[in-house]
C-alpha cells in the first residue's frame, strides 16, 4: 500500500508541471481569444467613420488646420506561461515565434485603437505621424530572462481642420 501511494505521489509531481502548462495554453488562448473578439466589436463599432489614423508625416487633406495635438497610448501585455516556455525554446532553436504574434497583434491593435478613440472624442479629425513602440519589461532571475510582460505605446499628432474651407 506504501508502495502504491509513493508511485502515485512520484506520477503527480512528474505530470505537474505538464497540467499546468496545458492549462496555461489552454486559459491563456481562451482569454485571449475573448479580448480579440471584444477588439473587433470595437473596431466594427467605428467603420465608417472619418478618423484616419496613418504614419503619413503631412495631413490626407489640403485644408486649413484649426489646432493640433500630441495624442498617446499605452499598454502592458504579459504573455502565458505557455506562451514564455515556448518562446524560450523557440529561443534556442531561432524562428519565429507563433506563440508572441497573437499577443503582440492584439498590443498593437488595442493602442491604434484607443488613440483613434482618444482623438475622436477630443474633436479631432486625423491622427498623423503615428509611432508605435513596442519594449520589453522583464526581470534577471539567476541569469535567466524571465518576461514579464510587453509594453505598447502609441503616439501620433491629432489635427483639427477649421470649419470654413478656404
Amino acid at each position: 500500500m506504501a508502495g502504491t501511494n509513493f508511485l502515485f505521489c512520484q506520477l503527480l509531481f512528474a505530470a505537474l508541471p505538464l497540467f499546468i502548462y496545458l492549462g496555461s495554453w489552454l486559459f491563456g488562448n481562451l482569454h485571449q481569444n475573448k479580448l480579440l473578439l471584444k477588439l473587433d466589436t470595437e473596431e466594427k463599432a467605428l467603420e465608417g467613420r472619418a478618423n484616419p489614423v496613418t504614419n503619413l508625416s503631412k495631413p490626407s487633406q489640403a485644408r486649413q488646420i484649426e489646432s493640433s495635438s500630441l495624442v498617446m497610448e499605452s499598454i502592458s501585455v504579459g504573455p502565458s506561461w505557455w506562451q514564455m516556455m515556448t518562446g524560450g525554446i523557440k529561443n534556442l532553436f531561432g524562428g519565429k515565434i507563433h506563440s508572441y504574434d497573437k499577443m503582440l497583434t492584439y498590443g498593437r491593435r488595442v493602442i491604434i485603437h484607443r488613440l483613434r478613440v482618444q482623438a475622436i472624442q477630443s474633436g479631432f479629425d486625423e491622427v498623423i505621424n503615428l509611432r508605435v513602440e513596442t519594449a520589453m519589461i522583464s526581470k534577471k532571475s539567476k541569469g535567466d530572462d524571465k518576461t514579464a510582460a510587453f509594453e505598447f505605446t502609441a503616439y501620433g499628432t491629432a489635427i483639427r481642420y477649421s470649419a470654413s474651407q478656404d
